[in-house]
Formats: structure tokens, sequence, C-alpha cells
């Protein structure tokens, strides 16, 4: 049995996110986050591949590990 794999659209990311929906837009041109594109006109992007996109953006402060 295969996975399912859940899609949202641009204005459930901006809403989990927090970036506006045009700013999404702009980095989708860019391809600065992962998409997928279902037609010309159509995109969704993966759950999990937002999920991984902000963990990997995740900033430590200086220190925060033990070291200095």
């Amino acid at each position: 049995m295969e996975k399912l794999v859940k899609l949202l659209s641009i204005e459930q990311v901006s809403e989990i996110t927090g970036i506006s929906v045009g700013t999404l837009y702009h980095w989708v041109s860019q391809k600065r986050i992962p998409v997928v594109r279902l037609s010309s006109r159509c995109i969704r992007f993966r759950l999990s591949d937002i999920e991984a996109w902000l963990s990997e953006r995740i900033v430590m402060p200086e220190g925060a590990d033990g070291r200095k």
C-alpha cells in the first residue's frame, strides 16, 4: 500500500508559514521553495516538503550547542 501525500494550496502554505501568498509565488518562480506542478497554472505543495524546507532554515543562536 502506497503512502498518501498531503498536498497543500498556496493559501494553506501561507497560513502555515505566515509568508504572504505573493512572496510564495515569487519564491516559486525563483525555485526557492519546493513545489508540485500539476499543470502550467496549477501548483501544490507537499506538506512533508514544506516541513523539511522549514527545518532546514532554522538558525540556532550562538552557544545553543554548548560551544562558544
